[in-house]
C-alpha cells in the first residue's frame, strides 16, 4: 500500500499539486536506505533537497543603497508633479463673451447662417443613406 501511495505522490508532485507534509512525506521516503529498483532515480532528487534544504549561509548580506540614485529618483518624482501642477493650473479660461451680440438682428443672422451651414452637412450626410436604401430592397428580393 505504501508504494502506491508514493507512486500517487510524485505523480501529483510533478504535477505541482503535493502540499507540503506530503512533499515532506516524500524526502523521507527516498532518503530511507531501500528504494525499489524503478523508483531508484528519484532518490537522487529527493536527497538533494534534503541536504539543501540544512544550508545555512555563512556571510551576512548588507544591501548598499547608492543616496544619490535615490535623491535623483525622488527629485525626479517632485519634477514631474509640478511639471502637471503647472500645466492644469496655468491653463485659461474660455472667456464667455466672446461670442455675444448687442444687436438682436446681427445674433439672428449669424444663427441663420450656423444653422444653414448645418444644414447642407446634414443633408450631404443623407445623400450616402441612398445606397443603404438600395440593398436595403436588394436584400428584400432575396429574403422573401
Amino acid at each position: 500500500m505504501e508504494l502506491s501511495n508514493i507512486e500517487k505522490l510524485l505523480e501529483k508532485y510533478f504535477e505541482g499539486e503535493t502540499t507540503i507534509s506530503e512533499e515532506k512525506e516524500l524526502k523521507v521516503y527516498f532518503t530511507r536506505e531501500t528504494v525499489p529498483s524503478h523508483l531508484e532515480r528519484y532518490r537522487d532528487l529527493f536527497q538533494y533537497f534534503s541536504e539543501e534544504s540544512t544550508v545555512t549561509a555563512t556571510k551576512e548580506l548588507t544591501l548598499n543603497i547608492d543616496r544619490k540614485r535615490f535623491v535623483y529618483t525622488w527629485i525626479g518624482i517632485a519634477a514631474s508633479v509640478a511639471l502637471i501642477a503647472g500645466v492644469f493650473l496655468t491653463r485659461s479660461t474660455p472667456s464667455t463673451t466672446a461670442d455675444t451680440f448687442e444687436d438682436p438682428e446681427i445674433a439672428l443672422q449669424e444663427t441663420k447662417k450656423i444653422l444653414n451651414m448645418v444644414s447642407q452637412y446634414m443633408n450631404e450626410g443623407k445623400q450616402e443613406l441612398v445606397y443603404l436604401k438600395e440593398f436595403e430592397n436588394t436584400k428584400n428580393k432575396f429574403i422573401k
